[in-house]
């Protein structure tokens, strides 16, 4: 856990201790490393029953909490034979999982449909998200990808908005290409090497590697096999060539299940690449750093221009987020343990300014009744004050602004790419971060320059607007303290990066 809150873990470890014993007595002794996920899957079976009389959202949070204290109390250790591991770099992916679930349960209170199966697909996809984090097999990651995406097709299909359905149609198609993608990339690598776990084909693509991959047309299918899963689990992360679901989907879904998948599903994304390719691919670093480069560049550059062009916030935002992963792919191409460090603690505040952002917009599109514009902004600082403030801190936190995270995030990205010589890429990340103040400033600019065509003050519901205040607090203190998930990001990264 965040060094940060020690003394508050073992606090809540040294109380529960007794309770954690006898537990352990009736928990299979397999099932711990996986236990987060098959507690949401509990709950969220039960959130499924309770829905058809009350709304189960209380049962969602209390699900989320039991969650939170079984990582805190049961220590990291494997499941189902070694499918699934519980480690630091795992467990650094889950925090930010729970966190982003946390807010989104919040947002959530928005939520104006079938309470009982949207709490349930929720929870379906935590469950899924977690085990993607942790699985360390082809086939298990398989597996959990599908526990992950399939909830959160259905609902983007949820929303409200008449677009919704044609939103939610294009990122299952993309999702299923996806998906094909990745399954013949598992059929190439386990036909070459007879092999699915990423620590056992670690030795064999080394073995395969020695002999050059101008020699070897083993290696040449290895090589293939490493685009086609760059691809795949690009597309949930929304990189290039896999970003074109990405506005359309997050500006017609429910901002609620947009917040999740900005800020949770792309993080089990990057997980699940950073794991595939910095341990059963690490060997064959000089083959992929450059394709890796080449998908950063063309991420930041598609999705800054194209945000530059948006009048609506949400799209806006999705164009935005398409970007941020450009920028954390930086510190992947890097290759070191730096960069995959830089890359998680971009994807810890990525994963707060973005939720924070999105949930910000839906709750004012809802007490609007309609999408939010440029226009809509005007004057935001007379009719909310507090809104404005926050829009402001998030905007300046995602240009990478100083008195936020956002500025350490991508200085330290940066950095990363110097050390290795990459002081070009780094200046291309950089001449993107300040072509993105096109974008990020004019919504100040409307916030706080332009007076409003209606004066009248805008009322905001209460409990997303607090969930928005945590991620502001969190973007402000973790520019203060950014040790605080720094060194745990580096520690994550160390137990995966092999020197």
């Amino acid at each position: 856990m965040f060094q940060l809150f020690t003394p508050i873990v073992d606090l809540i470890r040294a109380i529960l201790s007794p309770i954690t014993q006898q537990l352990l007595q009736f928990i299979p002794s397999d099932w711990l490393g996986s236990m987060p996920a098959l507690t949401l899957v509990g709950f969220a079976v039960i959130a499924l029953v309770v829905g058809i009389r009350w709304n189960p959202l209380p049962v969602s949070f209390i699900g989320v909490l039991v969650v939170t204290i079984e990582m805190i109390v049961l220590d990291p250790v494997s499941s189902f034979g070694g499918l699934f591991v519980r480690d630091a770099f795992s467990d650094f992916f889950i925090y930010i999982i729970l966190i982003v679930g946390f807010l989104v349960l919040m947002s959530s209170t928005l939520h104006s449909g079938d309470q009982g199966p949207y709490n349930f697909l929720l929870l379906m996809s935590f469950a899924g998200a977690i085990l993607v984090v942790t699985a360390t097999d082809l086939i298990a990651l398989f597996l959990a990808w599908e526990l992950m995406s399939t909830p959160t097709y259905v609902l983007t299909a949820l929303s409200p908005n008449r677009g919704a359905v044609d939103g939610a149609t294009k990122y299952f198609v993309m999702g299923l290409m996806a998906t094909t993608l990745m399954i013949f990339g598992i059929a190439l690598v386990y036909g070459v090497t007879g092999q699915t776990s990423l620590s056992v084909l670690s030795s064999t693509v080394a073995t395969i590697w020695s002999s050059g991959p101008g020699l070897s047309p083993a290696a040449y299918t290895l090589m293939l096999a490493m685009i086609l899963f760059v691809i795949s689990f690009g597309f949930k992360v929304g990189i290039f060539p896999g970003w074109m679901w990405v506005p359309d989907t997050y500006s017609t879904a429910d901002g609620s299940v947009t917040s999740y998948l900005a800020g949770a599903t792309k993080k089990a994304g990057v997980s699940a690449l950073v794991r595939i390719l910095m341990v059963a691919f690490i060997v064959a670093r000089l083959s992929w750093a450059p394709l890796i480069v080449g998908v950063s560049i063309l991420t930041m550059v598609i999705g800054n221009v194209l945000a530059l062009a948006q009048r609506k916030i949400m799209r806006m935002l999705a164009y935005s987020s398409i970007a941020m992963m450009g920028y954390l792919m930086i510190g992947l191409a890097a290759g070191t343990e730096l960069g995959v460090a830089a890359a998680f603690f971009q994807a810890f505040v990525h994963a707060l300014m973005k939720t924070g952002a999105f949930i910000l917009v839906w709750t004012i599109s809802v007490r609007l009744a309609r999408d939010v514009t440029y226009d809509d902004l005007a004057g935001l600082s007379q009719r909310a004050p507090l809104a404005s403030a926050m829009f402001a801190v998030l905007m300046l936190a995602l240009a990478g602004m100083p008195l936020t995270a956002g500025f350490w995030s991508k200085l330290i990205l940066f950095q990363s790419a110097v050390e290795v010589g990459m002081w070009w890429l780094a200046l291309i990340g950089l001449l993107n971060s300040v072509f993105s103040l096109g974008y990020y400033l004019r919504v100040l600019k409307y916030c706080y320059m332009i007076e409003p065509k209606d004066g009248s003050p805008l009322k905001l519901a209460s409990v997303p607007v607090m969930a928005v205040v945590l991620c502001v607090v969190g973007v402000i203190a973790f520019f203060v303290f950014p040790g605080a998930i720094l060194d745990y990001a580096i520690g994550a990264a160390a137990g995966i990066v092999v020197p």
